[in-house]
């Protein structure tokens, strides 16, 4: 490379020529003329040649000898500047391509590093994941990891890995239940009409899959109505029942988690099965054994549990008989057998015998099935020959007797038959299935009674029809009638449409014959119902043009009629306008918002536990999201709504008041909420049909939620019910009462601004004033009653409206709806835009969801500003709302306006974000290469240059700052400014705003290659070298012009260069190394002339010092340190100590923000007290500093969690609460690090700060301000997670709240504060005491006794306190309404009457004790009235169940064994007969004897109102049997005897002996067969203190002879002892044969008593026990405390 240097460097002499420079030298010592020759023969000769030849010149001519040694000195001193120059250009060369060679190879080698590192860590995770999994049955395959695109929410650190995982398992078989769905019109016309034959579907959305090992087999299964699957299996060894939802089936299956595992080898392989859906009941048979084993689910299905012992029958067939088919007699305890020899028969379950009636087939028949409401048998036989299937009917209460129904069906199917029914038990449909065609084929049979005649006719059965010249059925036509009678003709409020062209309405009917009768028929169609109905029509119906023509003609025909023509946006808008759409329902005391109209439990799924700001963002209103949102989202809204008794016609009055279909939106009632839209010219008219309150369905607190959606969103509430003066119009509206005390009206000034308008349907003229009188009346009196809570004033400001509205034949019945409309009219708008309106629906339903209580203005800031904060960064590098899926302008989320820029905003800025800075700089090249300016760089100074181009870039910036500052006003301006959200969006957008203005401010530091300035971020990586990004070459032309005798040639500095433009230094000027080479700015080459005296110096203005700058490792305050890496530009030739770089401006981050620190002194740092700050204001970072809550978040936080409690496991919503400080909003000036005065989180003067207690039960914090004047706190309350539960009974004593039990200890963490005392009705608190002695006064305390003992913290007293005392203790305002307070603040013990228990089809009626709670026993009857006084001392309105109820056989089966005789139990002191039981039995058996005489007292005060009645006949009869190892009968059957008498009866026995519960039993039997009374339901009260062995037929039996009888028995077990297993086993066992027992037709309601276990620890316990029959009934107490 050096040679070719030189080679260079010679050929550039020769061009010169060597003698020339020696001339040069020669001359400069004085010129000579003499010499031209030899200058010109010197320039003639080459320079090569002549150096070469100079030593031939000096053997020629030694005198030459000086002069030719110094063209020597002079050509080598030439020649060596020559090589000093070339050789540093080429040393860079080199170096660069060394650099470049060596950058390669180390990316190479990183490259490989890297790939190796990458092949380690895939190995060593691969390890790690096969580590883990090694015992896990699944293999885990990933095929790939990538890294997750990073995002602005996403970091580098995320990983994504793709794969599969695989199990081995034994081969399977997969079974699909496919269930067939009956759509909601077809379910509809069955239950009018059940000869309807509907078309099933099937969706793949409810088929259930399960998969069963090939050994397996199925032998039964069943779908139980709900949904359920009841699926029998065997494994070749054991016989397994499972009964579980089809979702949840294969893992029951998976995990061995069978109702019932039945032993095979016990039974026999081919057995038979049937299932009773109604009893629960399920029959295997054993055909070849004979024998019938029965179980029962109980009422959950949850468990499945033997009825008894196997039922034999081989007494009643012959030997060698086996049973072929079995079947129960549905809804009964009959089951019907077809046995091998032909004979078929009823068993009874319950005598244990057949019926005397015998029916004899012929063949056996290949099926049987029992019709869905037992009233009758099919018989089916499948005919081979003739292709048909047999059907012979018998109707069971006639079975044996006459012929039975037989029809041939014409099918020959290939898999088994099955009756079932559809929707009602009435529409019975035979269905097979053909697996060959894949067919599922039904004949429907019509089953009709008539005392004990039965009729069969198959619905699909052909029929043979003559061909009538009449028209029988018009349904094409006169179907119009029916949708002019369900919906209007003309609406009050109508539908607009603007017509482009609109032509007369025109109906077509195109079909064979009668051409002419279709007008005729139509208007007299017309004439007909609008006589019958009254209905204004406008003439809308009579201008209908009806004709009909051939179907040939039709299209000729159609061409013809004219046309309307709309615009299509709003033809659209108008016609998805009739379709109602479903958005919201109540369940299990819940308001559930659905997602475009449908119920979705995966959705449901994916909000568990969301905040109300995701339930908002998730939640979708279909087809009317694009209307509300973006085509008329700049009309204002008002709302009219619906609501009332269930059929009172709200919908249909709705329709014809907006002009909406709400009819056909539900089938019968509507559930719910539906909407409905109704554009006109002002305004979009939104409607809400509500389902009816009060419903049996929904509960008081569903309700309250539906009332206070409809009152907090309406501006007129339309409430119709009927017309009855005597009703209670405040139970009707307690629901309204209730939601007053929910949110606050106040807190919420944009909701409750509707006016109630109470419709009394059916109204006759002559009743209208007294009607709107009386209940005027009826209003102001709740007002009264509730004062300022009364729900007129808090939920309707008052306004109240009451309209009497006539009956519906009456022809001012439709002219009402214009006074409707108008009162509309005058309602002010609370909606001004239909794009507020969707965000306040959608967030009024996710806090109604969430149970958020707060004020909605919070919750719709804080989810605009939330909403606004997280699309801010792409707006402020984009312009655009989102990026992804597709573009989404700026623009009013209210109205849907675009925010328009005022200069072009189509670039693109960057953030300080992971996924911007790698393209920082490219995203800052290309947007400067876009100003117009950037190309004409050469021809402006770079000080005007930069300037411009500064200009633009903060232009831009500026520009995209305002346009998102603009979007952001128009987004807030209806919300406070105040608010917290809105200032941390304040503060975030601030802080973009100074990433984004640092993001173009440039470097302007000096090229790396040139003198020009870097236009790179003043921040781009210290290790990357300044670029101009340019040539780095000067522009420019040579100066000396007139030396180049070709073109001029371009400047051969680097661009930016100080001095003359010159092409090569040497060419015209010296070209001497500059004296000062190697300096920073030194341009190379002496710039002098050629020949000059002195030093050689370049062009440059300031060779600087080149010395690192002195601003080195500077300590921040952050404990970083900082070195410049730049070097002193200061001139080398000025003395200077401190270097100093060409940066003039600290280069330190501001302490406060992002931007650089605002100081020109380079050297800031270094100074000790040196303060970094960039010179702007700042937001302050500190949290407010003053006393109490900045906020309180209402929305509640909410996470799904398991409660796990002693009885039961469940999923529940769990709402908690936090308070908030917020971040100072005091502005720090400019140049200063604090702000002067306390940190306060607003500069509002009016600011609030709220008080800081919390409830301990729930730990919600007050939301009043803080040192508030009211008496009480006050909070929206949520879980009490803080509190548990205490019970008062025994061990396992439970309490059922709102359908869920708890025991003691339980969480209360599933109860909310505010709903908790009403679901516990009537009830009483616990609390601490808080006396010493126990000595509690006032009517609202209640002591617990020292011997009850509960927990938490047992050996602590306790009080029971009233409800009302509870929240004044608690310090918070009572939530509950005032008739809530005053109903709790009552007694809360309870009429133990059966009729006033629920019943199948009625709710339960509890009738309450009217004194107050605590009261002392009440012993006069100054407040009986109309009611009794109970034995117990308390008062009920209702009459005395002890005079109502039926008569009983009680008999006393007691153990007087050996351990009766031990005194830890001893008898009742201080009653009338304490010494004389102390006398003969001073121990456990006199405990029982002062136990039944109070029992016999109390049941003799409770039927006679006295204790001490006169000696008379009783209706109840009562025996006594006293065992030990063997029973002795010391009673039966006596009506007459005292209590004193029966007690001196039982006392002749003492204790002693062995425990025999069997033999017991048996004389209890005995007695029971022999002295059975059909008047009197037989009871035993079964008492022992120890254990004994008994078989379960035992009770079984016992319990099924009473049955036989004609009555259920009714067992009561007492332990008065320990081990009660074998006492606990007998109630349970007697209960389920109670429960599965005939209903008595005879007995009231209600009046069946359980059978039940007691557990008396002492002698106290034991009265108690026995005397609970004859006092008033009360449930376990219990409350939630904290521990």
């Amino acid at each position: 490379m050096l040679s070719v240097g030189l080679e260079q460097s010679l050929a550039k002499s020769e061009r010169k020529g060597i003698f020339g420079t020696i001339y040069g030298y020669w001359t400069s010592s004085g010129p000579s003329s003499k010499l031209q020759k030899l200058t010109d023969l010197s320039n003639s000769i080459p320079n090569g040649q002549f150096l070469a030849n100079l030593d031939v010149y000096h053997q020629v001519e030694p005198r030459l000898e000086e002069f030719i040694n110094d063209a020597k000195d002079l050509a080598v001193a030439h020649l060596q500047h020559e090589i000093d120059r070339v050789s540093k250009t080429l040393t860079a060369k080199a170096m660069a391509a060394i650099k470049d060679a060596c950058n390669n190879q180390l990316s190479r080698e990183e490259a490989n590093q890297c790939e190796q590192a990458r092949r380690e860590s895939q190995a060593q995770l691969l390890s790690a994941i096969n580590d883990a999994n090694r015992d896990h049955p699944c293999h885990l395959h990933i095929n790939f990891i990538s890294r997750r695109p990073v995002s602005y929410s996403v970091s580098q650190s995320d990983f994504l890995a793709t794969g599969s995982t695989t199990r081995k398992t034994d081969p399977v078989l997969v079974y699909t239940v496919h269930v067939f769905q009956i759509a909601q019109d077809d379910q509809q016309t069955i239950k009018m009409d059940h000869s309807f034959v509907p078309k099933p579907q099937i969706s793949d959305r409810f088929n259930h899959s399960f998969e069963m090992p090939f050994s397996h087999r199925i032998l039964y299964f069943h779908v139980v109505e709900g949904g359920k699957l009841l699926l029998i299996v065997s494994d070749g060894r054991n016989v397994s029942v499972y009964f579980e939802s089809g979702q949840f089936l294969q893992n029951a299956i998976a995990h061995r988690r069978a109702k019932k595992v039945v032993h095979e080898d016990k039974l026999e392989h081919d057995l038979l099965f049937a299932f009773d859906e109604r009893k629960r009941m399920l029959l295997i048979c054993a055909p070849i054994k004979l024998q019938l084993h029965l179980f029962c689910f109980d009422e959950s299905f949850s468990v499945l549990q033997g009825w008894g012992s196997a039922v034999p029958l081989m007494n009643w067939y012959q030997p060698g008989v086996s049973i072929a088919h079995a079947c129960f007699i549905l809804n009964s305890e009959e089951v019907f057998l077809v046995d091998s020899s032909g004979q078929a028969r009823i068993f009874s379950l319950v005598a244990q015998q057949f019926r005397p009636a015998t029916l004899s087939l012929n063949t056996i028949p290949d099926s049987i099935h029992p019709s869905p409401d037992g009233a009758c048998l099919f018989l089916v036989k499948q005919n081979q020959d003739a292709e048909e299937t047999m059907i012979h009917a018998y109707h069971c209460s006639t079975f044996g007797s006459g012929e039975p129904f037989t029809h041939a069906l014409p099918l020959k199917p290939s898999g088994p038959l099955l009756l079932t029914a559809l929707i009602d038990r009435n529409c019975t449909h035979l269905v097979s299935l053909d697996f060959e065609s894949h067919v599922a084929q039904s004949f429907a049979f019509d089953i009709t009674t008539k005392i004990t005649e039965f009729q069969f006719k198959e619905q699909n059965a052909r029929t043979v029809t003559t061909l009538d010249c009449r028209t029988v059925h018009n349904s094409l036509i006169d179907c119009h009638s029916d949708v002019w009678t369900r919906f209007p003709v003309v609406a009050s409020i109508r539908h607009h449409l603007a017509d482009v062209r609109n032509a007369k309405k025109t109906l077509l009917f195109a079909t064979d014959r009668d051409f002419a009768n279709y007008r005729p028929h139509f208007e007299s169609l017309v004439l007909e119902f609008e006589h019958a109905t009254g209905k204004p029509t406008e003439n809308t119906l009579v201008d209908i043009h009806v004709s009909a023509c051939p179907l040939r003609d039709l299209h000729a025909e159609v061409v013809k009629l004219p046309l309307s023509e709309f615009r299509l946006g709003e033809w659209l808008v108008a016609f998805l306008c009739l379709i109602p759409i479903h958005i919201a329902v109540t369940r299990e005391n819940r308001f559930l918002p659905l997602k475009d109209g449908v119920i979705s439990p995966a959705w449901e799924k994916t909000l568990l536990g969301a905040e109300v700001g995701k339930i908002v963002d998730s939640l979708t209103l279909g087809w009317y999201e694009s209307i509300f949102q973006s085509y008329m989202a700049q009309k204002p809204v008002k709302v009219v709504s619906s609501m009332g008794e269930q059929s009172v016609g709200k919908s249909y009055s709705l329709n014809h008041l907006v002009d909406s279909s709400f009819a056909g939106s539900a089938m019968r009632t509507t559930e719910g909420v539906w909407l409905s839209c109704t554009p006109t010219d002002d305004a979009l008219v939104v409607a809400l049909d509500f389902e009816g309150v009060h419903s049996i369905e929904r509960s008081a607190q569903e309700d309250t939620l539906l009332v206070l959606f409809n009152t907090a969103i309406s501006n007129l509430v339309l409430f119709r019910n009927n017309f009855a003066l005597s009703r209670n119009i405040t139970g009707l509206f307690q629901s309204f009462q209730s939601s007053s005390t929910v949110l606050d009206p106040a807190a919420n000034p944009t909701l409750f601004q509707s006016t109630l308008v109470i419709i009394i349907k059916d109204v006759v003229d002559s009743d209208k004033n007294e009607i709107v009188k009386e209940f005027s009346l009826k209003f102001q009196k709740i007002v009264q009653e509730e004062q300022d809570s009364n729900f007129i004033s808090r939920l309707h400001a008052g306004r109240l409206n009451i309209v009497p509205w006539p009956v519906i034949e009456s022809k001012n019945f439709y002219t009402l709806f214009h006074a409707l409309r108008k009162r509309l009219d005058q309602q002010s708008v609370t909606h001004p835009a239909a794009g507020q309106f969707l965000l306040t629906l959608k967030t009024l339903m996710a806090k109604l969801k969430a149970n958020d209580w707060g004020s909605i203005s919070q919750t719709l800031v804080a989810h605009r500003a939330q909403q606004l904060t997280n699309l801010l960064p792409v707006a402020m590098m984009y312009g655009l709302a989102e990026i992804e899926p597709q573009e989404e302008p700026l623009k009013n989320f209210d109205t849907d306006e675009l925010i328009q820029p005022d200069v072009e905003a189509n670039f693109v800025l960057w953030l300080d974000t992971p996924s911007s800075r790698a393209n920082r700089d490219k995203l800052l090249s290309d947007l400067s290469s876009s100003w117009q300016g950037f190309t004409m760089r050469a021809q402006l100074s770079e000080t005007e240059w930069f300037a411009g181009l500064s200009e633009y870039l903060h232009g831009l910036v500026d520009a995209r700052i305002d346009l998102v500052r603009q979007w952001i006003e128009v987004n807030l301006s209806r919300f406070s400014a105040s608010h917290a959200n809105i200032s941390d969006l304040g503060r975030e957008f601030e802080k973009l705003q100074v990433d984004l203005k640092s993001g173009v401010e440039l470097c302007r530091m000096k090229c790396a290659s040139c003198n020009l300035l870097c236009v790179g971020n003043r921040r781009h990586d210290s290790d990357v070298q300044h670029d101009c990004r340019t040539s780095h070459n000067c522009p420019q032309a040579c100066e000396y012009v007139d030396e180049h005798e070709e073109e001029p040639k371009s400047c051969g500095y680097p661009a930016g260069h100080s001095g003359m433009h010159i092409c090569a230094v040497d060419t015209h000027l010296c070209g001497q190394p500059c004296g000062l080479r190697g300096r920073p700015g030194c341009l190379g080459d002496c710039t002098q002339v050629s020949g000059h005296e002195g030093d050689h110096l370049c062009d440059s203005k300031n060779h600087a010092c080149g010395q690192p700058c002195s601003l080195q490792n500077v300590k921040l305050s952050g404990g970083k340190r900082y070195t410049c890496k730049n070097t002193c530009t200061i001139s080398s030739d000025e003395d200077h100590e401190t270097h100093v770089c060409e940066n003039r401006m600290c280069p330190i981050t501001c302490e406060l923000c992002k931007r650089l620190c605002a100081s020109d002194d380079h050297l800031h740092a270094q100074s000790p007290n040196a303060v970094h700050l960039c010179g702007q204001e700042h937001s302050c970072m500190a949290l407010c500093s003053s006393p109490g809550s900045c906020d309180i978040e209402t929305a509640p936080q909410s996470i799904k969690a398991t409660f796990t409690g002693r009885h039961e496991t469940f999923e529940y919503t769990k709402y908690s609460q936090v308070a908030k400080r917020l971040k100072c909003a005091i502005v720090i000036p400019s140049g200063e690090q604090h702000h002067r005065g306390p940190h306060l989180h607003t500069t509002d003067p009016t600011r609030v700060h709220f008080c800081e207690a919390s409830c301990d039960n729930c730990g919600y914090f007050c939301t009043l301000p803080l040192g508030h004047p009211q008496q009480f706190h006050e909070t929206s309350h949520g879980s009490m997670s803080k509190a548990r539960w205490a019970i008062d009974g025994p061990a396992g004593t439970t309490l059922e709240v709102d359908g869920h039990k708890y025991g003691s200890e339980d969480d209360g963490a599933p109860m909310m504060c505010n709903l908790v005392c009403s679901n516990l009705g009537r009830h009483v608190h616990l609390d601490y005491c808080r006396t010493k002695d126990g000595r509690c006064a006032g009517t609202e305390v209640c002591h617990v006794e020292g011997n009850v003992r509960f927990n938490p913290n047992p050996n602590k007293p306790k009080d029971w306190i009233s409800h009302s005392l509870f929240w004044r203790r608690s310090g918070f305002k009572d939530p509950y309404s005032r008739d809530d307070q005053a109903n709790f603040a009552k007694c809360d013990a309870m009429c133990p009457g059966p009729e006033h228990k629920a019943g199948p089809n009625t709710q339960a009626q509890p009738s309450h004790c009217i004194l107050p709670l605590f009261h002392a026993p009440e012993t006069s009857d100054r407040n009986v009235g109309l009611g009794y006084r109970s034995h117990d001392g308390h008062v009920f309105p209702c009459k005395n169940p002890a005079v109502l109820q039926q008569a009983f056989h009680v008999i006393f089966v007691i153990d007087r064994s050996g351990s009766m005789s031990i005194s830890d139990r001893l008898p009742l002191p201080n009653t009338p007969v304490t010494a004389q039981i102390q006398r003969v039995a001073h121990n456990r058996l006199g405990a029982v004897c002062s136990a039944l005489y109070g029992f016999w007292t109390s049941r003799r005060a409770a039927v006679t109102g006295q204790a001490q009645a006169a000696p008379t006949n009783r209706r109840d009869a009562y025996s006594v049997i006293l065992f030990d190892h063997t029973p002795s009968t010391v009673l039966v059957n006596d009506f007459t005897s005292t209590p004193e008498g029966l007690l001196n009866t039982v006392l002749r026995y003492g204790a002693g002996g062995g425990t025999d519960f069997g033999s017991a039993l048996d004389a209890a039997k005995v007695v029971m067969r022999q002295h059975w009374s059909t008047e009197r339901t037989p009871v035993v009260i079964f008492l022992s203190d120890g254990e004994c062995s008994l078989p379960d037929a035992k009770v079984q039996d016992l319990c099924r002879a009473s049955i036989t009888l004609g009555k259920p028995l009714s067992l009561h077990t007492v332990s008065f002892g320990t081990g009660p297993e074998v006492l606990r086993r007998m109630a349970r066992l007697a209960l389920d044969i109670q429960a599965s027992a005939p209903v008595d037709p005879n007995a009231p309601v209600g009046s069946r008593i359980d059978s039940s276990f007691s557990e008396a620890l002492d002698s106290v316990r034991l009265a108690t026990t026995f005397l609970s029959i004859a006092e008033s009934l009360r449930k376990p107490r219990g409350a939630l405390m904290q521990g």
